[in-house]
């Protein structure tokens, strides 16, 4: 077994580890954030009748991004002429939903587009990407197309199963839930103060 140091405890205010485990967990390898904005002209949407006020060529529609069906996925992966260095490019589809001015709702629109950045991907990892959050509009332009747009917070990471040798104290087990606390009886202000 591998000599363990508590670490910012070595001063002596932790207690030694009991034992010495390994474990299985997703190791990054690499990771960053980004802002990806993407807009998509829509030609064909048949809108629903009255969906912009009455006597008006344009306006905006209430719209909501679905990030239960957005998606986002490695689309190609190249080298970037540096060691372990990849290139990689994420294709990405927003969902957004769209509501008329007078409250009916659209089909859904996808919104698609890429973005490609360089992150450390030696063999063995594996390139992700999440949608942590967005947020779109859309607007009908005078000339009757839809102009939607997206803007998409993404994390992008590469990650690796590993085992991992760590130091423990055995077990978690689980302390006695809490007592839902009950109302106060009799209520504090149960009279008028006096004076």
């Amino acid at each position: 077994m591998a000599t363990v140091t508590p670490g910012a405890c070595s001063s002596g205010c932790c207690p030694a580890p009991t034992e010495i485990d390994c474990i299985m967990v997703d190791k990054v390898y690499a990771s960053c954030s980004q802002t990806v904005t993407a807009t998509q002209l829509v030609n064909d949407m048949s809108l629903p009748s009255g969906c912009i006020p009455s006597g008006t060529v344009s306006g905006s529609l209430a719209c909501s991004l679905d990030l239960s069906d957005s998606t986002c996925s490695v689309g190609a992966v190249v080298s970037s002429g540096t060691d372990d260095i990849n290139n990689i490019t994420y294709t990405i589809s927003a969902v957004v939903n769209l509501t008329c001015s007078n409250g009916v709702t659209t089909a859904p629109v996808t919104v698609f587009t890429t973005t490609t950045v360089p992150l450390y991907n030696p063999s063995g990892t594996t390139p992700v990407c999440t949608i942590l959050s967005g947020s779109c509009s859309a607007v009908i332009l005078p000339n009757g197309q839809l102009s939607v747009q997206v803007t998409l917070c993404l994390l992008l990471q590469t990650l690796a199963t590993v085992q991992l040798l760590v130091p423990s104290y055995g077990y978690c087990a689980p302390s006695p839930c809490e007592v839902a606390a009950s109302a106060i009886c009799p209520p504090s202000n149960l009279f008028p103060p006096q004076s």
